[in-house]
């Protein structure tokens, strides 16, 4: 854990200060600490730091039986995640966070829900200053890269109890992630308040084909837009497989994810047939990537879907002026770019 980590850190417990819970703790000034433990001095509870990662993961948020399994379904997909891809990575990076590669640059960006870390290797490729946060041990993947890069730090903590300080970051993004909290609209509530007056808040969701109203406005990418002449068709395909994959996500979640892990390889060989691979969750051209992409689908104990207009209302109702929306390809991905009002 490096010094210049701890000003930005709250108690997840009451958002107190924390401080290093004794002299052995502290490290010297451009040192780093690989373990030790830190304290709020507010509520005086104390979280250990672990191969130089504070672990302000509550214990009271693994009583819940789906989110214990959620935190170790991750763990033990994003560990067997082939990659990083850092040109691919980046360029998906980029088209999800809605900004252009300049942007990044000296902001202090936080990665709300990092995984193994592709997007936050993306972004401090980018030159951002990049916290990482993670409810699984995921994050583990990263923690070679933070000690050689002064740039990134890494914490294990819960979204829905982020251990920052409010108005503390230029940039938050959380791409793909929140959808899988015990509560999605509370996880954004959450991570809203940490970005400061002028910074930027990029998240985005599962997106739900909803009503008609609501699916025949979602903005398409470029390379989709052939599909408006046959968009009351799609939509309707769309809710279709929604429902298919929540009736199939009834077993899928309950079942021994080593056991699912197995069932996702012969869905993936599909994944590289014409016109069947739509038929799967995954059409990326690498194998292991289907592979994973496929369990992410299948495994996690929560998953909600949205629509733009919902989403729409958690920004405005957080204060944030939205700046872009995400397009999307067959399946609404709900995502937009804000900014905090501010000098």
């Amino acid at each position: 854990m490096k010094m210049a980590l701890l000003p930005l850190l709250a108690c997840p417990v009451c958002s107190g200060e924390l401080e290093f819970a004794s002299l052995d703790d502290h490290p010297h000034e451009g040192a780093e600490l690989d373990s030790g433990s830190l304290r709020c001095r507010r509520c005086s509870v104390q979280y250990p730091i672990a191969d130089g990662v504070p672990r302000l993961r509550l214990g009271d948020a693994m009583k819940d039986g789906r989110v214990a399994s959620t935190a170790e379904r991750f763990g033990f997909e994003w560990h067997r995640y082939p990659g990083p891809r850092p040109g691919v990575d980046r360029d998906i990076f980029l088209e999800e966070v809605q900004l252009p590669p300049a942007a990044l640059a000296g902001k202090l960006t936080l990665d709300a829900g990092c995984g193994m870390g592709r997007f936050s290797l993306a972004a401090l490729e980018l030159g951002a200053e990049v916290v990482s946060v993670d409810l699984s041990d995921a994050l583990t993947r990263l923690i070679r890269t933070m000690r050689e890069n002064p740039r990134l730090h890494v914490v294990q903590g819960d979204l829905l109890r982020p251990p920052f300080k409010a108005g503390t970051f230029d940039l938050v993004f959380s791409h793909g992630v929140i959808h899988h909290t015990a509560d999605t609209k509370g996880a954004f509530d959450r991570i809203a308040p940490l970005v400061k007056k002028g910074g930027k808040l990029s998240v985005w969701v599962y997106g739900t084909p909803g009503p008609w109203s609501s699916f025949k406005t979602n903005p398409l990418r470029s390379t989709r837009a052939w599909l408006r002449s046959a968009l009351p068709l799609v939509w309707v395909l769309v809710w279709a497989r929604q429902l298919l994959s929540d009736s199939l996500r009834v077993v899928t979640t309950r079942m021994p994810f080593h056991l699912l892990y197995a069932l996702c390889w012969p869905l993936t060989l599909l994944g590289a047939v014409p016109v069947l691979k739509y038929l799967t969750y995954s059409v990326d051209p690498q194998f292991g990537v289907r592979l994973i992409e496929n369990f992410d689908w299948l495994a996690p104990p929560f998953q909600t879907k949205h629509t733009k207009e919902e989403v729409r209302g958690w920004f405005e109702g957080a204060g944030l002026r939205i700046v872009s929306q995400l397009a999307h390809g067959v399946v609404p991905k709900v995502g937009f770019l804000a900014e905090r009002p501010g000098p």
